[in-house]
C-alpha cells in the first residue's frame, strides 16, 4: 500500500478515532496575523513620502535635510510592521495550538440514531428482537478544566433523552432454535417414554413511541499524552443508558408439534401437529403418523379432540413492553487534532464494563404476573460496553465551533439470569376448580397419585415448587446486545 503523506496520514488517524462525546475542542480566532492597521499604512508610506518628497524640494536653496531621517522613518515602521506579525502569528500559533486547558466548557447537539437490541433465551429456545429502532437523541455535555501543578485535569458530565422517531419492527422467534418443551408424554400402562410435545411461534408487530435516558460522569488528565498533532486525554468514569421499547399490532401463530419426517430426496423436515384425544377414562392420549405417507388413527373411546397449542393470533394493544438498563464503570481515551487555526477532529474511544438489568411486561400472557412478568440481570462488570466516533469541529467566532460527527454504540451481555413471575392465581384458580370437580370432590391425596391421579393438577403443584413464590429462576439464560450508529451536530463553547 502506497504511503500517505504526513499531514494526510495523521488525519486519518484521527478520522477513524471515535467521537469523544467529551472530548476536548479548539476554538480559533479569525485573522489574528492578516490585519494591518490603516494608520500603520498612513504613517509608513503617505506621510513619509510627503516627507521625502518636502527635503529635495528645498535641499538646494535653504537646507539639507537629514538623508536618515525619510529612511528611519520609514524603518521603523518597517521595523514595528515585523512586530506586528511576529506577535499576530504568535497569537495565532498559540490560539491554534490551546483546547479547553482550564475553565468551563459545554457541548450541546442533536443525533439520529438507528439501533437495535436483541434477546436470547438459551433453554427456552426463543429470540426477542426490535430491528431498526430510529432515535432523535438531545445532549448536553459540560465540564470544568483545571490546573494541579504542572498537571491540567478535567470534569465532565453528560445528559441526554431520546425519542423514538418512527416505526420499527419486532419479532418473537419461538422457531429459529428449535421450539420449546411443552410436555413429555407417558405410556400409562409401562410409564415408559412415549415422545415429546414441541411448542413453535412466531410474532411480528411494530414498535413506536419508545424513550431513551443516560448520563455519565467522568474525571481526566487533560492532553497528558501526545503523538504528533494528537493530544490525548485519559478519563475514567460512570456511564448509565436506559430505554423503553413496547410492541403493538403484534401477529403471530403457534403450532405445537410431534413426529418429524425427512423429506425423501431432500434435507426438508416436515413435523406433524400435535392432537390430543380425550378418552373416556379421563385419561388423555396423543396420536401421530408413524410415517410421513401414514395415517394417523384415532382410538374408538375418544370423546374430544384438541391441537394443544396450534392457533393463529392477534394482539391489537400493547404486547411486549421492556425496559432495559445498561450501568457501570469505564475507561476512555479522547483525542483533539488541529488541522488550522479554525478547523479540528476530535475523537473518543471507550470501554465500558456495565451491569445488565431488563424488566418486561406482556399483558396478553394471562398465566404470567403484571406489571413484571420477567426480569433479566447480571451484576456490573456482568457486560461490555464500547463506545466510538469520530467528530470534526469549525470555527464559528473565538469561542464558539460548529460541529459534526458519527457515534457508535455496542453493549452486550452473556449468562445473565433470567426470571419469570407467575400469575398465582391463575394457577390457584386451576388447581382448586379440579380439586373441586365432581371426579375428586376435594380429595387432594387421590387426586395427585402419581398412577391415578390428575396429570394437570400434578403439573401444577410441581410448578409451584420448582419456582418458589411463583418465581421460575434459570441461571445464565439470557444473550444480549444492543448497537447503534448516529449522526451528530452540534455546537461546542467554552468560557
Amino acid at each position: 500500500m502506497r504511503k500517505l503523506p504526513q499531514f494526510l496520514f495523521r488525519c486519518s488517524l484521527v478520522a477513524f478515532a471515535p467521537v469523544a462525546a467529551q472530548a476536548a475542542g479548539t476554538y480559533y480566532s479569525g485573522y489574528t496575523g492578516t490585519y494591518q492597521s490603516p494608520q500603520t499604512s498612513y504613517a509608513s508610506q503617505t506621510y513619509a513620502q510627503r516627507q521625502t518628497g518636502y527635503s529635495r524640494q528645498y535641499s538646494n536653496n535653504y537646507y539639507s535635510t537629514p538623508s536618515s531621517y525619510a529612511s528611519r522613518y520609514n524603518t521603523g515602521s518597517a521595523t514595528t510592521n515585523t512586530t506586528t506579525a511576529q506577535k499576530s502569528a504568535a497569537q495565532a500559533t498559540t490560539s491554534a495550538s490551546s483546547s479547553k486547558k482550564t475553565g468551563f466548557w459545554v457541548d450541546a447537539g442533536i443525533t439520529h440514531e438507528m439501533g437495535q437490541w436483541q434477546m436470547e433465551m438459551n433453554q427456552s429456545g426463543s429470540i426477542l428482537s426490535y430491528d431498526n429502532v430510529g432515535w432523535n437523541v438531545l445532549d448536553v455535555k459540560g465540564g470544568y478544566s483545571f490546573n494541579v501543578g504542572n498537571t491540567t485535569m478535567q470534569v465532565d458530565a453528560g445528559l441526554k433523552y431520546g425519542m423514538q422517531w418512527g416505526e420499527s419492527v419486532m419479532y418473537d422467534d419461538d422457531i429459529t432454535n428449535g421450539g420449546y418443551l411443552v410436555t413429555t408424554w407417558i405410556n400409562a400402562e409401562n410409564s415408559s417414554e412415549i415422545g415429546d410435545q414441541i411448542g413453535h411461534a412466531l410474532s411480528i408487530g411494530s414498535s413506536q413511541g419508545g424513550n431513551m435516558l443516560g448520563f455519565n460522569i467522568g474525571f481526566g488528565l487533560t492532553d497528558v499524552f501526545k503523538w504528533g498533532n494528537v493530544s490525548i486525554t485519559p478519563s475514567v468514569g460512570y456511564r448509565y443508558l436506559k430505554y423503553k421499547l413496547e410492541t403493538e399490532n403484534n401477529y403471530g401463530l403457534s403450532v405445537d408439534t410431534t413426529a418429524c419426517f425427512r423429506v425423501e430426496g431432500s434435507d426438508e423436515i416436515q413435523c406433524d401437529p400435535a392432537i390430543v384425544v380425550n378418552l373416556g377414562n379421563g385419561q388423555q392420549q396423543i396420536i401421530w403418523r408413524d410415517s410421513i405417507d401414514g395415517s394417523m388413527d384415532i382410538p374408538s373411546n375418544a370423546t374430544s379432540i384438541n391441537t394443544g397449542s396450534t392457533y393463529y393470533y392477534q394482539q391489537p394493544g400493547v404486547s411486549h413492553s421492556y425496559e432495559t438498563t445498561w450501568a457501570g464503570p469505564y475507561v476512555a481515551l479522547d483525542m483533539d487534532y488541529v488541522i488550522n487555526q479554525y478547523n479540528a477532529v476530535n475523537g473518543r474511544i471507550e470501554l465500558g464494563f456495565p451491569g445488565y438489568s431488563s424488566v418486561g411486561d406482556q399483558p396478553y400472557r394471562f398465566d404470567w404476573a403484571h406489571p413484571k412478568s420477567v426480569e433479566d440481570e447480571a451484576g456490573m462488570f456482568g457486560a461490555i460496553h464500547f463506545g466510538a466516533g469520530a467528530n470534526w469541529t469549525t470555527s464559528i467566532t473565538d469561542s464558539v465551533a460548529l460541529s459534526i460527527g458519527l457515534t457508535y454504540d455496542y453493549y452486550s451481555v452473556s449468562g445473565a439470569d433470567a426470571k419469570t413471575y407467575l400469575n398465582s392465581g391463575f394457577y390457584t384458580d386451576w388447581y382448586n376448580m379440579i380439586l373441586n370437580s365432581d371426579k375428586w370432590n376435594g380429595d387432594e391425596s387421590a387426586m395427585l397419585d402419581p398412577e391415578t391421579g390428575d396429570a394437570t393438577a400434578i403439573n401444577i403443584k410441581n410448578l409451584e415448587s420448582e419456582c418458589p413464590g411463583w418465581v421460575c429462576s434459570i441461571d445464565s439464560e439470557i444473550e444480549s446486545f444492543y448497537k447503534s450508529i448516529g449522526i451528530r451536530v452540534g455546537v461546542n463553547a467554552k468560557f
